[in-house]
């Protein structure tokens, strides 16, 4: 059974609770202040992916044809430490930390939309 797109808001939610539970595994290295810090972070990194990631993608186009797709987290990374940058309610311990919270982020979300039906993309 095909399930159909859902609106900005219910992947808004996801977006957030992945955002929070990414910073409950991270612990230390992934601080996000306060529930308002939170959804903004979530806004945040949201625009950027939105608008800045496409354009990294393309110029890193080789590298991620290369690693076959795994160079994604790689921007993913820097969308995260950028959105870190921006922000005073959200900190990130380092690059690699953000890599590897990317990777958390891909496989939460993942879980999350498969199992409430949530999706972000039209078949």
């Amino acid at each position: 059974m095909a399930r159909k797109s859902t609106g900005i808001l219910p992947n808004f939610i996801v977006a957030a609770l992945v955002l929070y539970l990414t910073s409950l595994v991270m612990g230390d290295k992934m601080i996000l202040s306060g529930f308002w810090g939170l959804l903004i972070t979530a806004g945040v990194i949201g625009l950027l992916n939105f608008f800045i990631a496409p354009v990294v993608s393309l110029l890193t186009c080789p590298l991620q044809i290369l690693t076959l797709g795994l160079a994604r987290f790689l921007v993913s990374g820097l969308m995260i430490v950028l959105a870190s940058h921006f922000l005073d309610s959200f900190v990130i311990a380092s690059y690699w930390w953000a890599v590897l919270a990317a990777i958390v982020i891909s496989i939460l979300t993942s879980a999350i939309e498969s199992l409430f039906g949530v999706r972000n993309r039209k078949n």
